[in-house]
């Protein structure tokens, strides 16, 4: 639904459709402020960061010397995540600009799908020496001895209306052509009993601990990484505001049918009429657990006993 199509609802539960007992703009910050609560109540806004992207940018590292015709190679998409549009990757090109013999830039020609670690190569018949790295899209990753990660670097920008994470419901990490959950501890446990030797053991880690919540929250994962590992956590998230009818609504149907009833429910606490402001409340309340359980029906097990 568009912010017009739930101020048009909201206003006729109001019984206000000429705008002369609620401000507009008090309107839509009730909107965002029900689309924020739907989110938190109906957990609809999942998002699993990518573990891999786009190459964005190659920075030359070393110029070396005398090129005449060099050839930029870049390793194949070494982690595709079987997303469309490409769900086995693509392989990303460049080519190199020559200044005085040596390399001074490098321009991607197509920036490819599926890379978490990239490595580019210049080859050519007469140069040497030139060094090059490349820039993914934000990826989530585990980076060698970092234990916290907060969920405002999460990457979760890629996804269209998601404006921040504010719980997780659980992390899987990417190790040895596996993908496998950790191990969730409550914080307290995490301190007492697992995060014993704080900078002495790094490896893979297997075990990991929430602290803070809300959007400032992040999670702890012990060991501390030996290296980069792509990890995916099951973020629950929050939508950005709508502040005109082209923004995207990130909130699914039939969730988006709530918003309107406690929109009202804001507005009419606004105008002291709390049996409207209670009886809204209470619409709200009934409808958005129906949606729920109408999106989430029963599952249907295998007839043949199998899993």
């Amino acid at each position: 639904m568009a912010l017009f199509d739930y101020m048009e609802t909201t206003q006729g539960f109001l019984r206000d459709r000429a705008q002369k007992n609620m401000n507009p703009n008090d309107l839509i910050r009730y909107v965002n402020r029900a689309r924020r609560e739907i989110a938190m109540r109906s957990q609809c806004l999942r998002v699993v960061p990518p573990t891999s992207g786009q190459i964005e940018t190659i920075q030359v590292t070393a110029g070396g010397s005398g090129y005449t015709n060099p050839t930029v190679t870049i390793s194949a998409p070494d982690l595709p995540n079987g997303k469309l549009p490409n769900p086995n990757g693509a392989q990303a090109t460049a080519t190199a600009q020559i200044l005085g013999g040596q390399i001074s830039n490098i321009s991607l020609t197509f920036g490819g799908d599926g890379y978490a670690q990239p490595t580019v190569t210049i080859t050519d018949p007469t140069g040497s020496g030139a060094t090059a790295t490349a820039q993914t899209s934000p990826i989530s990753t585990f980076n060698a001895n970092q234990e916290r990660y907060l969920y405002a670097d999460f990457p979760v920008s890629a996804e269209p209306g998601i404006k921040s994470v504010f719980a997780v419901l659980d992390v899987s990490i990417l190790y040895n052509n596996l993908r496998y959950t950790l191990l969730r501890y409550a914080f307290s446990e995490y301190q007492a009993f697992i995060r014993q030797y704080p900078f002495q053991f790094s490896y893979v880690p297997i075990a990991y601990t929430t602290f803070n919540d809300g959007t400032t929250g992040g999670i702890l994962a012990y060991p501390f990484p030996s290296q980069q590992y792509p990890f995916e956590p099951d973020c629950l998230c929050l939508p950005q505001d709508l502040t005109s009818d082209q923004d995207f609504e990130a909130i699914p149907e039939p969730w988006t049918e709530g918003v309107p009833f406690l929109a009202a429910h804001y507005a009419f606490a606004e105008l002291q009429s709390y049996n409207n402001a209670r009886y809204w409340l209470d619409q709200f309340s009934m409808w958005t657990l129906r949606y729920s359980v109408y999106a989430r029906p029963r599952m249907i097990g295998s007839p043949y006993g199998r899993r």
